[in-house]
């Protein structure tokens, strides 16, 4: 074999492998970025912070919401209710209208008036931002005014 033969098959091989690790490398950026960020609609979202509050994950079902894609509806959990309500996205730009829940009762104390703030909560909300798994909810002058992170499905 000639070694002018043995530089081509050489450098043949290198671009080959450089190809593949390229595309694996691509691939895994994408991967890494759309699991490091997720959509704003048809995804559920748990509530971590209501204005300067932390809010702990409590036994039961989460506070939290969905935004609806195919209706604009969000819909969720509030404390001790159901919750339901529209919404209006533009960009950066969300409002919500409507923003209700069913009448049952509820023995927690603590959870009603988280319920309460938390349903007050949506007629300041004028923005939102997402990153990573976070989405803030923001007041007109962009200071957030609620912090969800996504929640697991299933």
């Amino acid at each position: 074999m000639s070694s002018k033969y043995f530089l081509l098959c050489c450098a043949i091989a290198a671009n080959l492998v450089l190809t593949i690790a390229a595309g694996c490398a691509t691939r895994a950026s994408r991967e890494v970025a759309a699991a490091s960020s997720v959509p704003l609609a048809d995804t559920n979202w748990r509530l971590t912070q209501l204005g300067d509050e932390m809010i702990p994950a409590a036994a039961g079902e989460p506070v939290g919401m969905q935004l609806q894609s195919q209706n604009t509806r969000v819909v969720g959990f509030s404390g001790c209710n159901r919750m339901f309500g529209a919404y209006a996205l533009d960009g950066q730009s969300l409002k919500f209208a409507q923003v209700g829940g069913t009448k049952m009762a509820c023995a927690d104390q603590g959870r009603m008036r988280l319920e309460q703030r938390y349903l007050e909560m949506f007629s300041s909300a004028a923005g939102w931002r997402i990153s990573g798994q976070t989405l803030e909810l923001l007041d007109a002058q962009g200071k957030p005014v609620a912090t969800f992170v996504a929640a697991a499905t299933g």
